[in-house]
């Protein structure tokens, strides 16, 4: 695989890392304590690193990977970030109803991830009875839908694989010292997502493909962090979010790839202290 060489754009000493992915990458459900793994990563390397550090989270939800190089791809040719941290593969992979059923929904039940569960409820009794009420209805409509007429993931396979094959090379050819870590999708709960634990799983080994097709480049890693979160107790209700202890698991997953793929110049003080 050939790999071109082009000057890095100048930053003096500091560390920028970018984050792209979905609502788990923008932090939905954390947002207020600014506690999303993207921060929290940053806090960690921050207080070992003798480096400065940067980083830009160009999460949003529902998100996919062909809308990321739409908006984002010659931006990060601009910028040449030192890491960027690759979280797509879950929206893409999450099995959803046939769009032709929603016009028999409510109307706001339409939008992206409206038939999804609740991740939390309002503190307050009425309100949150009313939106438990309705979260339960929907979702169940939802398993019903995919169920019996059948569901998709919403992107296919082929072309995630495409997009995010030519991301990776077009970032890697443009960028010399550009790093690429692959956070493989975490867990899903199969009682509010049918079908999407196995389709997911798909998706992860096409990640771990690109992975061992890019490792003679010695500048694209792969990332598991499922491995680091509990079933269920570090997501929300609805066990596809994490929360805040999720997150910062998901943080230490990646501080745990950074110094063990030594992806930091002064990596040898990240060793030491997290020993």
């Amino acid at each position: 695989m050939h790999i071109s060489q082009r000057p890095q754009v100048w930053r003096g000493d500091n560390v920028l890392i970018v984050f792209l992915g979905d609502s788990i990458t923008q932090g939905l459900g954390v947002s207020r304590s600014g506690q999303n793994y993207a921060n929290l990563l940053h806090k960690k390397l921050q207080l070992l690193s003798s480096q400065p550090i940067e980083i830009v989270n160009f999460g949003a939800s529902a998100m996919q990977v062909n809308e990321t190089r739409m908006k984002y791809e010659k931006k990060l040719m601009e910028l040449q970030p030192d890491i960027i941290v690759f979280a797509h593969g879950i929206t893409e992979s999450i099995v959803r109803e046939h769009k032709r059923y929603l016009r028999f929904m409510p109307k706001r039940w339409r939008k992206p991830g409206w038939m999804d569960p609740r991740p939390y409820y309002s503190t307050r009794k009425p309100r949150r009875w009313l939106e438990m009420l309705e979260s339960g209805l929907r979702w169940r409509v939802k398993v019903v839908l995919i169920k019996v007429m059948g569901g998709k993931p919403w992107m296919h396979i082929d072309d995630f694989k495409q997009h995010t094959t030519e991301f990776t090379l077009n970032l890697l050819n443009h960028n010399k010292q550009t790093k690429i870590i692959l956070l493989a999708p975490g867990d899903i709960e199969e009682k509010f997502f049918p079908g999407s634990s196995e389709s997911m799983e798909k998706y992860r080994l096409v990640l771990e493909d690109i992975y061992e097709k890019c490792r003679p480049t010695k500048r694209v890693f792969m990332c598991n962090s499922s491995g680091y979160l509990h079933k269920w107790n570090d997501y929300f209700k609805d066990r596809f979010h994490p929360n805040e202890t999720g997150h910062d698991k998901i943080a230490k997953a990646l501080m745990d790839t950074i110094v063990h793929n030594s992806l930091l110049e002064y990596n040898h003080a990240l060793k030491e202290v997290s020993r």
